[in-house]
């Protein structure tokens, strides 16, 4: 994907330090994030034993997590916004150069959007979804290997699923925005009959494109329910097993089936991202 086009490659090169250290906050804030559990955990025990860092712990974790956050919400819109402002310019004098008519321009523009939200958004989220699922199979194997063999088992169905729905997901979504393109010209110059069959046109293909990544939650979501019914059982079987262990245990398995919820909102996210780069290709 991101071979076919210039477009993420200037985005990234004219911009690298302060994406990364957009991205870097994220990464750190999801190890905090991901270590919640064990802190709680030990946090149950000092309460119960009355020994232990549980206190500290969970105070670093917890506190570090949303400080962490806080600061990346402060900088990511600084940065975003400055990508848009230069994308949306170079498309605008390109577009303009070549006569393009001005519908075609606003709706480019509006998808620019799209990327750029990809960059401050839906990446993030593959990068802390990716950290939670590592370091929650980790973390799983420090408290019973068995555990993480029965997570891991769900990825390969998850894979299957995600391939089907994904190919169906790019033929759609070049649909969608092939309209959103006459959107403006068939305002200007269709009777009401016609913009309103022009509408519901958008309308279905839209509600296609929304069941698609349902569907595709929906099944992958089936296997993890039975990931995590095995999951307990096998903690519920667990000799000589404390409370706050089981807590972090317990925290552990959801927060692998969390880290799948990416998937296919990402699949949706990467056929507009291709498709929208196929549109801009001689802009960038």
């Amino acid at each position: 994907m991101f071979t076919k086009s210039t477009l993420f490659k200037n985005i990234w090169l004219d911009n690298q330090l302060g994406i990364s250290f957009v991205y870097a906050l994220n990464i750190i804030e999801e190890i905090c994030y991901v270590l919640i559990p064990a802190a709680v955990g030990m946090l149950i025990n000092t309460f119960l034993t009355g020994q232990g860092w549980g206190i500290a712990a969970f105070s670093a974790a917890y506190l570090g997590w949303q400080g962490i956050a806080t600061m990346r919400k402060i900088y990511d819109t600084r940065i975003f916004t400055k990508v848009y402002n230069q994308i949306a310019m170079q498309t605008i004098e390109h577009h303009k150069a070549e006569n393009i008519e001005i519908g075609k321009i606003n709706a480019r523009i509006e998808l620019l959007k799209q990327v750029v939200g990809f960059f401050e958004n839906d990446l993030p989220y593959l990068i802390g979804s990716v950290v939670m699922m590592f370091g929650s199979a980790g973390l799983l194997y420090f408290y019973n290997p068995q555990l993480l063999l029965v997570c891991l088992l769900v990825i390969v169905p998850s894979m299957c699923i995600n391939y089907f729905f994904g190919k169906k997901m790019v033929a759609v979504t070049k649909l969608v925005n092939d309209k959103y393109e006459e959107q403006l010209e068939t305002i200007e110059t269709k009777q009401v009959p016609d913009i309103q069959l022009y509408m519901n046109e958008v309308r279905l293909l839209n509600i296609k494109k929304s069941n698609l990544e349902a569907y595709n939650f929906g099944l992958l979501e089936l296997f993890v329910f039975v990931m995590i019914m095995v999951s307990i059982y096998v903690i519920c079987k667990t000799p000589n097993i404390n409370y706050g262990d089981i807590v972090a245990t317990y925290g552990y398995i959801l927060r692998f089936a969390y880290s799948f919820d990416f998937i296919p909102h990402l699949t949706e996210r990467l056929a507009s991202m291709n498709d929208i780069q196929d549109r801009l290709e001689d802009v960038f």
